[in-house]
């Protein structure tokens, strides 16, 4: 296909229809929503790459974290669900169940992978009359298999659900067999992000990376007119594809190479630069550079001690033009759907979140009754903002509501609730016997210091006596750390009653 010039859009006319959509081996999936070009954004594909083409639009167009069942998952592990949320990339979800005390974990996860048979070939599980393999690094501690989609014996794709456990309490294939078969309707007919079955939505998903890398093209020549066969597609993925361009002619010809991914990546990393007017990064990867930028405000919070998250799109091209590379990408990432959740849709991030001062019948909000960070003494706050973080309540704890402030080689968290009869107290004879009387504020309290076991380090135990319940404060420092405790529960017993 001859291209002409770097200000001449890319279009390439294929030598043949694509093939029919392709489909999972049972059930009747829904076909791709409609694109302003062909499957693999109008780029020369052989038919491999034609056929993966029209099965990623495809896959493009299922909502992942949809197939999970979040019910479902707690009867197969006996555990309550904790997250869910996209990892990595758009098209693989995570969700996570966890033992009530907080110590277990399982994690259930579903993408599209290729299908990697498992070492010594692991028994097929069938469900409804479909063979689902059993795929990639299976072990005591983590069970995978593949639910076939595609072309039979075309591409060798699969949903895959891969479960792992952190002191798991069954056996991981127990897990994912029970757990396969629970969600095997929703694998058979995956359902469409246009149903609006999780919310926010993925915005990033209606565009695809084809496309994105193809409006790439003039910007990699940098003006140089292209050639018969300049342009070739290499890697191609369901939200990634790459390109090869030969820029030039004879001697002086060169070739480069740039790619397209759509990723996930933590929100405290953008805004660095600008790119085609969306907050983004750059920076070197290698012999060349890699620039992200995220094409919509979405942000994905999940448990607290985690940083919020965003869909990105991650361009990497030659370091001389990866300005005008990542420009051109961000040009040509489509709009948003613009298809409402539905009402009861399933809301993604922290499936149970901490408790709030509200909630907890609290007195005072542990992470801003003094305005954060600033009642801590300055050589233990951190060195850039960080916001506090709103701590898990587990059971057997005998707080109600808490935070932390963690920071360097200090750990410290201040949290409110009821006196109780094992120590959680403000008096110094409920507590051990070096324990002894303080005043926080003019009232009436408790200090006590100890060894972290964990990591050898000073620890002080602070509490102060308030007019409902008890404002308390562990802190581990190398260094005096009940002066810490002092400083914040000195401001604390002076705003609250």
């Amino acid at each position: 296909m001859m291209i002409r010039g770097a200000a001449a859009a890319v279009v390439v006319v294929l030598g043949a229809l694509l093939t029919a959509c392709a489909t999972p081996i049972a059930g009747t999936p829904h076909a791709a929503t409609g694109t302003a070009v062909p499957p693999g954004g109008g780029l020369p594909l052989d038919p491999e790459q034609a056929r993966l083409a029209e099965l990623f639009a495809q896959v493009r167009s299922w909502d992942i974290c949809a197939m999970h069942d979040i019910e479902a998952a707690g009867r197969a592990t006996g555990f309550v669900p904790d997250e869910l949320l996209p990892y990595r990339e758009p098209g693989i979800c995570r969700l996570l169940m966890k033992e009530p005390s907080g110590v277990q974990e399982w994690e259930l996860q579903i993408d599209v992978f290729p299908v990697i048979p498992t070492d010594g070939g692991g028994q097929p599980l069938d469900v409804g009359g479909v063979q689902l393999q059993q795929v990639r690094d299976s072990d005591e501690s983590r069970c995978a298999y593949s639910y076939p989609i595609g072309t039979p014996g075309t591409e060798p794709w699969g949903i895959e659900l891969s479960v792992f456990s952190i002191a798991g309490n069954k056996p991981p294939c127990d897990v994912a067999r029970e757990y396969a078969g629970a969600i095997a309707p929703r694998m058979a007919d995956p359902p469409l992000r246009t149903a609006g079955g999780t919310t926010p939505a993925l915005d990033i998903t209606a565009s695809d990376p084809c496309a994105v890398a193809a409006a790439m093209v003039p910007a990699m020549a940098d003006g140089q007119a292209l050639g018969p066969a300049a342009v070739d597609v290499g890697d191609l993925e369901p939200y990634g594809c790459t390109v090869d361009v030969t820029a030039g002619d004879g001697p002086d010809a060169r070739r480069l190479r740039g790619s397209v991914e759509f990723t996930i990546t933590s929100a405290s990393d953008l805004g660095g630069v600008t790119i085609g007017g969306f907050p983004g990064t750059s920076n070197q990867l290698g012999i060349n550079c890699q620039a992200e930028f995220a094409p919509s405000d979405v942000r994905l919070a999940g448990n607290p001690e985690i940083s919020p998250t965003v869909p990105v799109v991650e361009v990497v091209g030659e370091c001389d033009r990866i300005d005008a590379i990542a420009t051109a990408a961000a040009g040509a990432v489509g709009p948003p759907a613009g298809h409402a959740p539905r009402r009861d849709a399933q809301a993604l991030g922290d499936l149970d979140p901490p408790p709030t001062a509200a909630s907890a019948g609290a007195p005072f909000d542990p992470c801003t009754i003094a305005e954060g960070w600033r009642a801590y003494p300055d050589d233990v706050q951190p060195p850039t903002p960080r916001d506090p973080v709103p701590m898990t309540v587990r059971p057997q704890d005998p707080f109600k509501v808490g935070c932390k402030f963690n920071a360097g080689d200090m750990f410290s968290s201040l949290v409110w609730g009821l006196p109780t009869a094992d120590g959680f107290s403000a008096d110094p004879s409920q507590r051990n016997a070096g324990a002894v009387a303080a005043q926080f504020g003019g009232k009436p309290g408790v200090e006590e210091t100890s060894t972290n076991a964990a990591n050898g380090q000073p620890t002080c135990y602070s509490a102060v006596q308030i007019s409902h319940g008890i404002a308390a404060m562990v802190t581990t420092l190398p260094a005096e750390p009940c002066r810490v405790n002092r400083a914040v529960l000195e401001q604390v017993a002076r705003k609250v009653p």
